[in-house]
């Protein structure tokens, strides 16, 4: 059974797009495109998007973000690879301003 939920992975501002898309599965900017040229005209369907952005729940970790192509549900490992890496990068940072204030202390004490 498809459900409707808000993307987690191919999302731009709450993954509504993304997560309809999935839905329907059809490509995301096809929607986007939508609802884009339907609120040129129209204006309704970002009154639309914003409910849906209150009322359609976040896309759970453990779905498989392949899950459109027919796959089962199993646990994504990758979910917070971004958070990780965002840490990882900022340790690496801290370590490398460390070593470079220990190296200027060297050079103000001679």
């Amino acid at each position: 059974m498809n459900r409707l939920y808000r993307s987690g992975h191919d999302k731009k501002l709450f993954g509504v797009c993304g997560g309809v898309a999935q839905f329907l599965r059809i490509d995301s900017t096809l929607v986007r495109l939508g609802v884009i040229v339907l609120t040129i005209f129209t204006g309704i369907p970002i009154l639309i998007y914003l409910a849906m952005a209150m009322i359609v729940p976040k896309e759970p970790t453990w779905v498989n973000p392949m899950s459109e192509f027919g796959g089962e549900y199993s646990h994504n490992p990758y979910a917070n690879i971004d958070k990780e890496m965002e840490q990882l990068e900022k340790r690496a940072m801290q370590q490398e301003i460390y070593r470079l204030r220990a190296e200027l202390a060297k050079y103000k004490g001679l």
